[in-house]
């Protein structure tokens, strides 16, 4: 057998320079930033301080969006170029890694770990899929409201890693090809998106963002306001793309190219309930109790790092275990993320901002919501969810009273849009997760996915104006 060897005949500085574009990129952007940092340039208004704060600031959004290292060092290093240019001292600035939301992203992590590790998110996934998944419309109807209510209790990456896996043996039992098995991966994609937006542990940007408000004003948003607010045009949404899909497999139904029907498969055969998921079960419902009831008087930092220790002390998980689910670079990133957020504060960039560019604009109340939306619903396209807080929150929280809007209001219409990331894969890791399945098309994708953002927009923004006022945010 003769073997084929093909010679690349490019010039040798092309191939070294696309062999090594990204370092390429990376030292001249950081060459770049030296030498505007170390410019005795005088911004009107603006303090030596505030200059370094946000050319470093333009650094971290560059970086973000390359994604030409990983977003956890860029914080880091974004940690420690505010304290080499004394921007703030470097105990008020690794002082951040000692945020309550550091901790609540940590207390999180653990419940949902132990949730995951005693087995008991399975076994709902199993039960639910068993009882609801003997039609096509049943099946993608039950994927999609399970991944979405699982990821209120659960980081929505968590839950499409263990939907997935579940729904590819689904997958591989149909024999028949079609659209349909799009839609099976589709209604995982959509259900853990939306459903991530409406809790605190959905996603971590949400804390994030009420970590912000609270370092900025010293204000916070309890667990049940921020599901009262985030819920209603979620649910609507929900119930928009359940129809959409419903329609869509009827029809392919009626075509003939898939059965009205499916065979049990003893895809759901699942072991006798264990101790431990009972245990796991309990401590997830009395944390949901104590935040529901009980966050103002205990705070919602101090009940997720109670009921974190409750799956150690009652023994439903070892260290090893959950150590193995947590995603420490996470609270590294946002260390560094809350500390350039609030640098900015700090120093007057922001006011500064506000003073010489927002206000100057023809903008009223209306203009500034619908802005700040669609910002944000279009910037998490490009660069992660928590980088998008960083980059929009402190503006918006600083320009809020200038508008007669609450610091609450501004917040929560940041962040829900901010976790709507339905188009590309460098959006969101459960983006990235379905689409290398390759049972989704990017077109598929980018069309959906815009329809949704219009819609989203729309909705999100007839609730903030009409629907907040009403629940006091």
């Amino acid at each position: 057998m003769k073997h084929r060897f093909s010679i690349d005949r490019r010039p040798i500085p092309i191939l070294f320079l696309i062999e090594y574009r990204n370092a390429i990129l990376l030292f001249s952007i950081l060459i770049s930033f030296f030498y505007f940092i170390n410019q005795d340039l005088q911004l009107q208004d603006l303090s030596t301080s505030g200059y370094k704060a946000l050319i470093i600031f333009f650094l971290a959004i560059i970086l973000w969006t390359l994604n030409i290292i990983p977003v956890v060092i860029t914080s880091l290093l974004i940690m420690g170029l505010l304290a080499i240019y004394n921007v703030l001292d470097s105990k008020t600035i690794y002082s951040f890694f000692g945020n309550s939301s550091v901790f609540f992203i940590l207390g999180s992590f653990i419940i949902s770990a132990g949730v995951k590790v005693s087995g008991l998110s399975k076994r709902i996934a199993f039960m639910v899929l068993s009882k609801y998944g003997n039609t096509p419309t049943q099946l993608v109807s039950s994927i999609f409201l399970l991944s979405a209510f699982m990821s209120h209790i659960m980081p929505e990456h968590a839950v499409a890693a263990l939907m997935l896996p579940i729904v590819e043996d689904i997958n591989k039992a149909i024999k028949k090809k079609s659209s349909f098995n799009q839609y099976l991966f589709l209604s995982i994609f959509w259900g853990c998106v939306l459903g991530g937006v409406v809790t605190y542990l959905g996603g971590a940007r949400n804390p994030l963002a009420v970590g912000i408000l609270n370092e900025m004003t010293g204000l916070n948003i309890s667990f049940t306001k921020w599901w009262l607010g985030a819920s209603l045009p979620v649910y609507i949404l929900m119930g928009i793309i359940l129809i959409y899909l419903r329609k869509k497999i009827s029809s392919e139904i009626r075509s003939g190219k898939i059965p009205a029907s499916f065979e049990e498969k003893g895809l759901y055969r699942l072991k006798k309930l264990s101790f431990n998921e009972i245990k796991a079960g309990l401590i997830l419902v009395l944390t949901i109790t104590l935040w529901v009831f009980y966050n103002e008087r205990l705070g919602i930092s101090n009940i997720a790092l109670l009921s974190a220790s409750l799956y150690f002390v009652l023994n439903v998980a070892k260290w090893e275990e959950i150590n193995r689910e947590i995603n420490w670079g996470v609270l590294f990133m946002y260390g560094g993320a809350i500390a350039i957020g609030s640098a900015l504060n700090r120093v007057g960039v922001l006011e500064w901002f506000v003073n010489n560019y927002l206000l100057n604009l023809t903008l009223n109340k209306n203009s500034l919501l619908i802005l700040l939306i669609v910002s944000s619903i279009l910037l998490t396209e490009l660069v992660s969810n928590s980088a998008v807080i960083v980059i929009l929150l402190p503006v918006a929280i600083n320009v809020a009273a200038s508008f007669n809007l609450s610091p609450e209001t501004i917040t929560m219409a940041t962040a829900i849009p901010s976790g709507l990331s339905y188009v590309f894969p460098i959006s969101s890791p459960v983006v990235a997760m379905v689409y290398s399945t390759k049972h989704v098309d990017l077109k598929t994708l980018i069309k959906s996915g815009f329809i949704l953002k219009l819609i989203s927009v729309f909705l999100l923004y007839i609730f903030i104006k009409f629907y907040f006022p009403i629940i006091g945010i």
